[in-house]
């Protein structure tokens, strides 16, 4: 077996471990806020949500130039940036996702310092320690963190409800 096989499989148990490190966390049924307040404990450090205007890309595309999700590691606080147009189904998806970043203790991705007075007008970039984001998959960091999320939310699901579920379902 080459060398990249054992790659995969130790970057599969890494994240497999942090989950089940996570996992006692997740309440269930599924809320949102107890999840956040129990990882906040957990890591000695509380974890704020922070809804962001997206940004409209100058280019005219449909897409916008905003990450879909941002942690920023902050002196005393961890927070999660989020597009206030996401659904929450979506919002649940980016903070496990953030969540995967933060106890597989990932470095500094793509994302950066760079930008971040523009996206967060009034957070002090000199209280940012890491910045990790959510826009771009092709990182192996992001690949672990989507991974962690998937794994994750895949033991809540049933418990999870967005709108477009609902109106498939009917409300139950």
């Amino acid at each position: 077996m080459d060398g990249q096989g054992s790659d995969v499989d130790t970057s599969a148990q890494r994240v497999l471990a942090a989950r089940e490190s996570v996992l006692p966390l997740v309440p269930s049924p599924w809320n949102r806020e107890a999840f956040l307040a129990r990882l906040g404990d957990w890591r000695g450090r509380p974890i704020q949500l922070m809804p962001v205007t997206s940004t409209p890309d100058p280019r005219g595309a449909m897409q916008s130039r905003t990450p879909c999700g941002l942690w920023l590691k902050c002196e005393s606080v961890d927070l999660i940036a989020f597009d206030s147009e996401t659904t929450d189904f979506h919002i649940d998806q980016i903070i496990a996702h953030e969540t995967g970043h933060m106890v597989l203790d990932h470095a500094e991705g793509s994302a950066g310092l760079e930008g971040i007075h523009q996206l967060l007008p009034d957070l002090d970039p000199a209280l940012v320690r890491r910045v990790l984001g959510r826009s771009e998959f092709s990182d192996h960091q992001e690949d672990e963190a989507e991974l962690f999320a998937d794994l994750l939310l895949s033991e809540v699901s049933r418990w999870r409800s967005s709108r477009p579920m609902r109106s498939f379902w009917g409300d139950r």
